[in-house]
């Protein structure tokens, strides 16, 4: 299917500003979305068709919690995982870890994943005092805006999300840890009659460099001649970003825009050789949406149109002085710089209408159009070995400079509340692309209320992942090679939900899940090309619970079991690679006072089995504490917090493939952090 940009310029026309009644205020009608309103006092979170897990910033600032990765790492069900760019990325429920795009992160409702890998790594680092609260939907059935979610979603809220009537959310603040980190920031709203804007800032940078190695060359990655030069030390793992962003909503109007320019260290080599210090990666982020919403009697209209950039930018020494390549030989080693940038263009249009009793019936569309807009490609002399870097953009890319992809989705769907008790949400997805389409994919979810204490709910839904720019586009590349004949990896999940609740603010939620994983992709060291190779069914149990056992503290514990198998092309079963087994998580608060309060955490992930032909042992077990000490004074309207992580100095280490780094992708071991936080 092709189609020009043209398309976005009629799709926006077409749509009609049409209006709904206003929302019913019971929050059992509310199965579409969650009502901003209503989630900001906590009413309906549990009444919605999905597995939902909800993270405020208030508990998260008293337990020392940096960033979007730390709260992340608290949600039942949730690993990480990472590769040689240091690429971080959540892994639901064990769903395939070296993929990248499994979930998808919202900023404000605006998908923020990186066109270059399907990932949001760049995002990870986003300070949690500019983010108010995090909804994660566990699951494929998390769907907004025709937006697929493979193995579950992540919404991040900010300020920007301000209500009437609420104390004010402006802030400065400051913060010092290890690695030399420093960052300042701040949050302001504005407000008229008419008219709000948000807008937030901080900048952030450190030193982190974590002793790593043998690297890749241990390995034989470049022949048995080579594997004197493979090196261990310090992989540089820094940070220096800045962001601002900016929301403005006039009447039916909204503009939302942000800019990230995010630099770190090359981490572990782009061609899994040990860099320099000094060698970096760059995945810049900018992003602008203009939206309008418009109410006209049963009808309700969203219509948004949006741009994004983004780009791979990477200045490193790929390979060590000396290499030998048979014909060639690279006395001072071997030298590249990457540039990849990519656009991308959005539309898309929903109409809600409440017209027939009992019944949300939501129809529209998503239209995208994705392409490479720039590309260079410069590495050291191939014929003379030489260092001085020659442009290699036309004769040897790194990257399809031509690579284009157009995507578009319709979907269908009803929220039915058949009574007081029971409600069911059920539709269609339909999605077509340049390349290898997903077809439709069917939802349907039942939510039952037998009384306020207890809720089931079972649901149905299939989802898929369309494969990544790497997956499908990299060229000349040793460690991966693209295909744009990869299939879609596709998922069909079963789910299972009771939760208890005990009373306004303690419950206890059990599901259980059933995932049919087909086309799933993978390369490896020894055969570099993204092929879709696996099948995975994967079945798990997970208990989250939230409450108290004093009156002044807060506890939140949660524990997850995962296990099933994993087939190849042969179809020959395995135990799950790469994915723990068990994980438990939790936090303890205790308010001492109104100004004094003590927080801890405490992660606990199992080992790990290594995939088929991995001899080596499994990726060990490891248990981790945190503990923070917060005090507010209530005078000045300050905060000050002293975090200690890792406070038993336990070897953390993520899983490398086969071939590579022969131990593992290490991590940061006991660190500590101060903030200073002002309120307005």
């Amino acid at each position: 299917m092709k189609y020009s940009s043209k398309l976005f310029l009629f799709l926006c026309f077409i749509s009609l500003p049409l209006k709904a009644e206003d929302l019913v205020s019971s929050i059992f009608t509310d199965m579409k979305q969650f009502d901003k309103i209503a989630t900001q006092i906590k009413q309906n979170e549990h009444y919605q068709p999905y597995i939902i897990s909800v993270l405020h910033n208030k508990e998260l600032e008293k337990l020392g919690v940096s960033n979007l990765k730390e709260a992340l790492t608290l949600v039942p069900g949730v690993d990480m995982a990472t590769d040689n760019f240091n690429n971080q990325t959540p892994i639901f429920r064990g769903s395939n870890s070296f993929a990248y795009g499994q979930s998808k992160l919202l900023i404000d409702g605006v998908v923020v994943n990186n066109l270059f890998f399907d990932a949001y790594s760049e995002y990870l680092s986003m300070p949690i005092e500019m983010i108010k609260r995090i909804e994660i939907i566990r699951g494929p059935g998390s769907k907004v805006d025709g937006i697929n979610a493979y193995a579950g979603s992540i919404n991040v809220i900010t300020y920007a999300e301000d209500f009437k009537g609420f104390e004010s959310n402006d802030k400065l603040v400051f913060k010092y840890g290890s690695y030399d980190y420093r960052m300042g920031g701040f949050v302001k709203n504005f407000r008229t009659k008419e008219f709000t804007t948000y807008i937030d800032f901080y900048y952030q940078k450190d030193n982190k460099k974590i002793s790593s190695g043998p690297d890749g060359l241990s390995q034989g990655l470049l022949g048995a001649g080579n594997v004197g030069l493979s090196q261990s030390g310090k992989a540089p793992l820094w940070l220096d970003e800045y962001s601002l962003g900016l929301n403005v909503k006039y009447k039916d109007l909204s503009f939302k825009a942000r800019i990230l320019k995010h630099k770190q260290g090359s981490a572990y080599g782009i061609n899994l050789a040990l860099p320099q210090d000094s060698d970096r990666l760059k995945l810049p982020s900018y992003y602008t949406e203009l939206g309008y919403a418009k109410k006209i009697n049963n009808f309700n209209v969203e219509i948004k149109a949006g741009l994004q950039y983004g780009a791979f930018d990477s200045k490193s020494k790929l390979l060590p002085d000396g290499l030998d390549m048979g014909s060639v030989v690279f006395l001072d080693g071997v030298y590249g710089e990457h540039y990849a940038k990519q656009r991308v263009l959005y539309q898309s249009s929903y109409v809600n209408y409440s017209g027939i009793e009992n019944h949300q019936i939501t129809l529209g569309y998503r239209a995208t159009q994705e392409k490479t807009v720039a590309m260079t490609s410069k590495l050291s002399n191939r014929v003379t070995g030489d260092a001085t870097l020659v442009d290699y953009t036309d004769t040897l890319p790194f990257f399809d400079k031509d690579a284009h992809r157009n995507v578009v989705a319709f979907s269908l769907q009803d929220a039915y509340d058949v009574n007081d008790k029971l409600s069911l949400l059920y539709g269609v997805n339909y999605e077509r692309t340049s390349y290898k389409d997903a077809g439709f994919e069917p939802r349907i979810s039942f939510v039952y209320r037998k009384d306020f204490k207890n809720i089931f709910k079972v649901i149905y839904s299939c989802s898929h992942r369309n494969p990544s720019w790497q997956e499908m586009f990299t060229k000349n590349n040793r460690a991966r090679v693209g295909s744009t004949n990869l299939e879609p990896e596709k998922v069909t999940s079963y789910e299972f939900a009771y939760i208890r609740n005990f009373t306004n603010d303690s419950y206890l939620q059990s599901n259980i899940f059933y995932l049919v994983n087909k086309n799933q992709i993978y390369n490896s060291a020894t055969d570099p090309i993204y092929r879709n190779s696996a099948k995975t069914d994967i079945y798990g149990v997970e208990l989250e619970y939230k409450g108290h056992i004093f009156a002044n503290d807060q506890v939140y514990a949660n524990y997850t079991y995962l296990d099933g198998r994993h087939s190849e092309d042969e179809g020959k079963k395995y135990n799950l690679p790469n994915v723990s087994h068990h994980l438990a998580k939790g936090y303890y608060i205790y308010n001492f006072s109104g100004t004094l309060s003590l927080g801890s955490t405490l992660k606990y992930v199992s080992s790990k089995d290594r995939a088929k032909g991995d001899t080596r042992s499994k990726v060990k077990t490891y248990t981790t504490v945190d503990t923070s000490f917060n005090y507010k004074n209530r005078h000045y309207n300050y905060t000050l917090n002293a975090s200690l992580k890792n406070i038993f100095d336990t070897d953390v280490r993520y899983p490398s493939p086969q071939n590579t780094y022969v131990d593992d992708y290490a991590q940061a071991r006991r660190t500590f952090l101060l903030t200073l936080r002002k309120s307005f």
